[in-house]
């Protein structure tokens, strides 16, 4: 079958689904989305909103993850010129250490690390208070790694000009459209939806904290912890428009500005949803205010002594997602085992919008049968051991022994 008589859906419209799109509609593929809620009203949309290179001493994910990385900075760089506004700031990230025990334990392995872009810079506490105009007390930092190539976005409105885009280029985008079952075949896959049915060759799926259910249903256990985060924003401080992200892993904290206000969350406010007692929601945004307002009460005030802009600050708007962590910290990506047509995109360990365009790129090559951007050996779905991880709570004991709140990458 050629390209451009390949239809494949797409089960999850954010970031990585529509990545995915963009993707197999240059190639020429026929592609329909399915978005069981609206445009940005999911994980995606409450996404932080920065991107890096983690390989370089913050996510294990070596070469590949790097080339990954390098295509996502590159990818949002293309679009920002497009000329539509995404928030797009090419201001570089800062993580910083408060002591010297902070730097020997975060900060060498960045410095130091192959995967580390040659600009990298070690910074002084007082270059970081001079470089973040007044949003640091750089008395209160010991030192940072400084990489110039990282980048800001605004993720919500980025994922509405991806979703433009796919309509440009002929995609269909079906919002509040729930798959209800993938039935895979010989000879294509049935997608039964609220909606009805719908016939195609291939089926890419990119539902973030729904693909294991996706996964079950086909005889495939996937396994990843699903994490309730929060982002705050405050009102508007005045922040000048060109300043670097922020990453503290001493206190399990991001924080950027965001249109003249500060945006930030803390990994110590991180809940595994599955502990929280709560029915399982549907695909969307979780709405558990009293969690982003404890967090907000319960971290202000120690922040404020390290970023003094904070003083004084409002809750003006909040965001919550389900970023989900595997095991080792690696993506998924790659075929379902056992299927003939199906690939999963997902398992994003809250970077799904840094690997999102570069895993949109690799699954459309994949369900195309071209080269791949990178050898995805690495993040194939059955590279655990049969019946290993067969819990949420094992997922989450074999990242306690390599602290999953050690870092916060952009969701």
């Amino acid at each position: 079958m050629s390209t451009k008589s390949k239809h494949v859906v797409i089960v999850g419209g954010g970031i990585i689904g529509t990545s995915t799109a963009y993707h197999l509609l240059q190639a020429g593929a026929k592609v329909t989305v399915l978005e069981a809620a609206t445009i940005a009203k999911a994980t995606s949309g409450a996404g932080a909103g920065f991107v890096a290179h983690w390989s370089a001493g913050m996510i294990p994910m070596g070469a590949e993850g790097r080339d990954l990385q390098q295509y996502g900075l590159d990818f949002y760089g293309q679009l920002s010129r497009l000329g539509q506004e995404i928030g797009y700031r090419p201001n570089g990230t800062l993580i910083m250490a408060l002591h010297e025990e902070g730097r020997e334990t975060h900060l060498r392995a960045i410095l130091e690390s192959p995967y580390a872009p040659k600009e990298m810079q070690d910074l002084t506490g007082a270059e970081v208070g001079e470089k973040m105009k007044g949003l640091v007390d750089g008395s209160k930092v010991h030192s940072a790694a400084y990489n110039p190539l990282g980048i800001q976005l605004d993720t919500s409105l980025t994922l509405k000009l991806l979703v433009g885009e796919v309509a440009r280029l002929g995609g269909d985008y079906r919002e509040m459209t729930k798959v209800l079952g993938i039935h895979d075949h010989a000879s294509g896959v049935t997608i039964e939806t609220d909606q009805g049915k719908v016939e195609a060759d291939g089926v890419i799926l990119a539902a973030g904290a729904w693909n294991d259910v996706f996964a079950a249903d086909l005889g495939c256990h996937l396994p990843m912890l699903k994490l309730l985060a929060t982002r705050i924003t405050t009102q508007s401080c005045g922040l000048p428009s060109d300043l670097p992200t922020i990453q503290c892993r001493d206190l399990g904290l991001w924080l950027r500005e965001t249109f003249g206000a500060i945006m930030w969350g803390t990994g110590g406010h991180y809940h595994p949803y599955y502990k929280l007692g709560q029915e399982w929601i549907e695909p969307g945004q979780p709405k558990l205010e009293e969690l982003a307002l404890k967090m907000f009460r319960e971290d202000t005030p120690r922040l404020q002594e390290i970023f003094p802009t904070l003083r004084g600050t409002e809750v003006a708007a909040w965001a919550q997602g389900l970023p989900c962590y595997t095991p080792d910290r690696n993506l998924y990506l790659g075929p379902v085992p056992g299927t003939t047509n199906v690939i999963l995109a997902g398992g994003d360990n809250e970077s799904g919008v840094t690997h999102g365009p570069g895993m949109g790129r690799v699954a459309a090559e994949m369900m195309l049968g071209q080269k791949t951007l990178i050898d995805a050996t690495r993040f194939r779905l059955d590279r655990f051991e049969p019946g290993a991880f067969s819990t949420e709570a094992e997922v989450e004991a074999a990242l306690a022994k390599k602290p999953i709140f050690a870092s916060t990458q952009a969701h």
